[in-house]
């Protein structure tokens, strides 16, 4: 039996690595380049523990045996994320829309709408909630 087929025969029934451990590891990356600038000897050594506790967690999510719990926090940690996420893919797509869209909110749903850029007032249908409503649009 090879090396790859034990390290495989070892990791069957983990939970592996995943989104959340992807982004401790980041951040464990980004605690310890933070530690280069710190000349505080204290400071260097706290940090220094909090990236070993990232390191140590993401470590203990990799190796556990408990994969509907590590997953249950993957799903929470991707909600939180996207979210995050979707907001500044939002402000980006406004930024480059803005000669030819004006975003709206829907008075019902409170779904973002992309709206043609045509002055004045106009009734607008939301295709979400199928909601009518008025909008003005000045500039």
């Amino acid at each position: 039996m090879g090396f790859i087929q034990k390290i495989q025969q070892f990791m069957m029934g983990r939970n592996g690595f995943d989104s959340f451990t992807l982004f401790l590891f980041i951040i464990s990356l980004g605690v310890s380049s933070a530690n280069f600038f710190v000349w505080d000897y204290t400071a260097s050594l706290i940090l220094y523990g909090v990236q070993l506790l990232i390191l140590g967690y993401a470590a203990f999510r990799v190796f556990s045996r408990s994969v509907h719990k590590r997953s249950a926090e993957n799903r929470m940690f991707l909600k939180i994320f996207n979210g995050i996420k979707n907001f500044f893919v939002l402000q980006k797509n406004r930024i480059r829309d803005i000669k030819k869209y004006r975003y709206r909110k829907c008075k019902y749903c409170k779904a973002t709408l992309r709206l043609k850029r045509r002055r004045g007032k106009h009734s607008v249908r939301c295709p979400k909630c199928r909601g009518e409503f008025k909008v003005n649009i000045i500039v």
